[in-house]
């Protein structure tokens, strides 16, 4: 089964984006506004994103149990962050061959996304390669 995909924290605003979350949290793309991002379309804001890439489920509930409690950490930053800037959001992105996709979000990790004021995004990708069986 392939199951793999990445979890952003983002930022995106209309000016210039200028934060500093220390060493623990280093952006892993940083986009200008104008800039051509795909397809010869130009990206309509500033974007700073940090980014985990897992490839299994095992890896899913890792990374994002290691970015919420980095995010956390610094929650009060995180919620400035929301006040000043048009988007903070944390965006969850799964690809899957399977039709049908399953996945948790355990306790522990929603009561710590709660602390944080910005925006959960769920981006699921699937290709729909199941088998029917049952014939």
């Amino acid at each position: 089964m392939e199951f793999n995909g990445e979890i952003v924290f983002g930022i995106a605003d209309a000016n210039p984006i200028k934060v500093d979350f220390g060493e623990d949290i280093l952006p892993t793309k940083i986009i200008d506004k104008g800039s051509i991002v795909a397809l010869g379309r130009k990206a309509p804001k500033y974007i700073w994103t940090y980014i985990l890439k897992y490839n299994n489920e095992k890896e899913y509930l890792e990374c994002l149990e290691k970015m919420i409690c980095q995010l956390c950490e610094k929650s009060n930053y995180v919620n400035q962050l929301t006040k000043v800037y048009d988007e903070v959001y944390i965006n969850i992105n799964i690809r899957s061959d399977f039709a049908e996709i399953g996945f948790s979000l355990p306790n522990n990790i929603l009561k710590k996304i709660s602390l944080l004021e910005c925006t959960v995004n769920f981006a699921i990708l699937s290709f729909g390669m199941v088998s029917d069986e049952e014939s």
